[in-house]
């Protein structure tokens, strides 16, 4: 279920302005990459983090941006399928933030469910965590 060439480039920059978004803390540039149906998912890596529609969304993402002074996200070794409209995507995820004037890094797992709509892909569901370790290997 190889994408197109057009679809990954087009993924790609749904990708590059999530990061420029979270960035520069603009939640409506932020919102404009989801769709608007009510069952539009964002599970984050917090217990509570589990937020449907974009009220919820928008929400989540005010806290994130209460909890840092600066963020700078990157995406890498992203996998692109789609079948149709739909894509589904899962990389790594690299957090660079600022919080109590401390830096810090966090590297996360994620996926996402794209679907087109009038031209554009947007997220239907995005889905971040933190991967576990014991220690051993």
């Amino acid at each position: 279920m190889q994408p197109t060439q057009e679809t990954v480039a087009e993924i790609e920059s749904v990708l590059d302005k999530f990061c420029q978004g979270y960035g520069k803390k603009d939640i409506d540039a932020l919102l404009s990459l989801f769709d608007s149906n009510p069952d539009v998912l964002v599970i984050g890596t917090g217990e509570d983090e589990k937020r449907t529609g974009l009220v919820e969304i928008r929400i989540q993402f005010e806290r994130d941006f209460r909890q840092s002074e600066r963020l700078t996200v990157e995406f890498e070794n992203v996998a692109i399928s789609q079948q149709d409209s739909v894509c589904w995507i899962a990389g790594d995820t690299n957090v660079y933030f600022t919080a109590e004037e401390r830096a810090m890094h966090v590297l996360l797992r994620f996926t996402a469910v794209l679907t087109r709509h009038d031209g554009k892909w947007l997220f239907v569901q995005t889905h971040f965590s933190v991967p576990f370790s014991d220690g051993t290997e």
